[in-house]
This record gives C-alpha cells, structure tokens and sequence, in this order.
C-alpha cells in the first residue's frame, strides 16, 4: 500500500541552545534550518522504513521550497504532487527546545503556499482501495484549507480508501481556535484510524470527556483510535477491543517529530501487513496484530527523540533493529 501524505511541508528552524553571552548587547537564540511539517515527517517515515510514499503539498516559488522538495526527493519520498506556487511563501516554523526536549512555537504561515493547494490540483491524483490518505488537522484550520481538504476526504471515501488523521493540534494554525472542536470532530468521523495525544483530547474536548470522545468515534465507524501521552503508555482502541502498552525510557533530545515518527512507523508497519482497505479492516479485528504493531510504532517513535531535527531523526530498519 501506499501512504499519500496531504499538508504542509515547511521549514523548521530549530534552536540550537543559548544565545552569546560575551556581550551586552541582547542577542537572539541561533536556529538552525530542518526540513520538516507534520504530514511531510510521516511521508518520510514511511520512506526510510522502505514503505512507499507520496507528498501532496504546495511550496513557495523560493530557496526553501527547493530545499524542501529536493529533501523529500533524497529520502525516496515521491514529490509528482508538491507544487510549486508564486502564490505564497514556504512556511516556516521556529521551535524553542527546553530542557526536557519539549518544543514551543512560532509559525510563520500567513499566505503560506501549502494554503493554495485548489481542487483542480488535487484531481490529479488517483486514489484506490490500495492506498492511504494521510493528514493533520492543520489541513483544516483555515478557511483556504477546507475546500481543497474536503474534496481529498470525499475523493477517498468514493474510491474507498482508508484514511489517516492525526489531529496534531497546533493552536497557532487556526483562524479560530473555537472551532477546532467541531471541525476536528467531523472531519475524525470520516477516518478509517486516528491517532492523538491525551494533552489534544484534553485541550479539545476536556479530560473528562476524552474517553467518550474516543467511543463517539468509534461508534461512527472508526477502526482503530491510537492515543499517545508522552512518554506514558500508548493506548489503542477498537470497537471491540482495546490495549495498553508502555513506553520506553529514552534520553530525550528532541520532541519535534515523535509523534510523527509513531503514527508513520504504524502506517508503514501496516502496509507490510495488508494490501487494501478490506484486508485492513480484517486485520484491525485481531488485537494481538494491533498490538505488534503498535509495538514497533512505539520503537520509532521512542528513536527520533533521541536525535535532533525531523527528517534526519526518523528511524531506519537499523535504528530500530
């Protein structure tokens, strides 16, 4: 099966420790340029683990629109439909690291190009029962983004093709915090498996609610709902089972593509099991076959934070052996 990965692809420009303090002069953090963006780190997740995988994303007509696609292109990442646009700027990220790893954020996505991905761009792709539709909540945080986002849902659902959402709630990208709820909410109803972290439950639907959130979705027909929580135990969810399982301790440098390198390590792990919608959800029945492989997502996973960066800190076969 093949990963089709929609959203932004953009510039991370990670911190690199403690600004000059041989002056008096205030002075900012150095920050160092990686390629990065949620729906491009799984894309290239599944790459390094020998999976196949496409992006579908929009850069800036600029230095780093060309940095970027050429970055995919290096990790076998297929970039037919990463266009390149005069109508905006490649987005970019700045990421402050604290002490434990953990990130903070200041994006710079106003008129960004992977808002004018249109629909006329997105029929160009062919979607089957043998491929997956990936992507984050990002892909609707705008009213730019919905139109061309919902025409790739109803794309999938026609052609029955499983579909991925990682809900990567990031307040900064949304027009309208308020709304976040709903929208993630409708648009998690029309996926085959969801993966989000108990802090986005939380923050999205209170604490109390989240584990009713997570049956309301599996009820909906959901398959399989995965809920990470940091470094605390992986929860994963189906109609008719569920099954918990730990963590492993690991010397965190960077948190940036954690979660990302998870749900990729999942999809690609899945890709090697089944080889369309209807085997999958087969598959997804048997709790011992969800547990395996929720068991080598959380090996990827538990390997990128032990590295800086995202594209360069995704685990190979190697890594992880």
């Amino acid at each position: 099966m093949k990963i089709l990965c929609l959203g932004e692809v953009l510039i991370d420009m990670l911190s690199q420790g403690a600004a000059p303090k041989d002056s008096s002069t205030p002075a900012m953090l150095p920050f160092q340029p990686y390629a990065g963006g949620a729906p491009a780190n799984v894309a290239v997740a599944v790459a390094k683990l020998g999976g196949q995988s496409a992006m579908v994303s929009k850069v800036g007509n600029d230095t780093f629109g060309e940095f970027l696609k050429a970055m995919l292109a290096h990790y076998q990442v297929n970039t037919d439909f990463v266009w390149t646009t005069d109508a905006g700027k490649t987005a970019l990220a700045f990421v402050n690291l604290d002490d434990d790893g953990e990130r903070s954020f200041d994006f710079y996505v106003d008129n960004a190009a992977h808002k004018h991905i249109s629909e006329d761009d997105l029929s160009l792709i062919q979607c089957d029962d043998n491929s997956v539709l990936h992507f984050c909540s990002g892909s609707i945080s705008t009213p730019e983004l919905l139109p061309s986002t919902q025409y790739m849902l109803d794309k999938a659902k026609q052609n029955n093709m499983m579909v991925c959402l990682d809900i990567n709630y990031r307040p900064a990208f949304w027009d309208d915090t308020t709304k976040a709820p709903v929208r993630i909410d409708e648009a998690a109803k029309k996926a085959t498996i969801i993966k989000a972290s108990r802090e986005e439950l939380a923050a999205l639907y209170c604490e109390d609610n989240a584990e009713i959130k997570v049956q309301q979705w599996l009820q909906s027909g959901v398959k399989l709902v995965l809920v990470t929580d940091g470094g605390e135990p992986i929860h994963y969810y189906t109609a008719t089972f569920k099954g918990t399982l730990a963590s492993p301790k690991a010397d965190v440098k960077d948190t940036t593509a954690a979660g990302d390198s998870f749900i990729g390590g999942f999809l690609y792990y899945i890709t090697t099991c089944v080889g369309n919608t209807v085997e999958f959800n087969q598959w997804v029945e048997r709790a011992e076959q969800v547990n395996e492989a929720t068991a080598f997502a959380i090996r990827c996973g538990a390997y990128t934070v032990t590295q800086f960066g995202a594209f360069s800190a995704l685990p190979t076969h190697d890594d992880i052996a």
